[in-house]
C-alpha cells in the first residue's frame, strides 16, 4: 500500500510561524514564536510560547540572538522541558 503525502498540508505546517518551535543542536537552542522570557540564567532558559512554557537546561549559557519572537542561545544544552 502506497502511503501519500499531502504535501501542501506539510508546507503549510511548516511555514506556520505562530506554532512554537525549539530546534536543538549540541551546543546551540533556537526558540521561535517566543511570547514571554520568564527566566534566564547561564544554567537555563525558560519561555511562554502561545499557552505552554519551554525550559532549556544546561551549562554556560549566553544568549546570540533575541527579537522578533526568536531567541538563540549557545551553550552545552542537557534537557528540554514542555510544561
Amino acid at each position: 500500500m502506497r502511503k501519500t503525502v499531502n504535501l501542501f498540508a506539510e508546507m503549510e505546517y511548516d511555514l506556520d510561524f505562530r506554532v512554537p518551535r525549539v530546534t536543538v543542536t549540541e551546543n546551540r537552542v533556537i526558540l521561535e514564536s517566543v511570547k514571554e522570557i520568564v527566566m534566564i540564567s547561564s544554567a537555563a532558559v525558560t519561555v511562554k510560547n502561545s499557552d505552554r512554557y519551554v525550559t532549556v537546561g544546561g551549562e554556560n549559557f549566553v544568549i546570540r540572538e533575541i527579537g522578533e519572537g526568536r531567541l538563540v542561545i549557545e551553550g552545552r544544552v542537557q534537557r528540554v522541558e514542555f510544561l
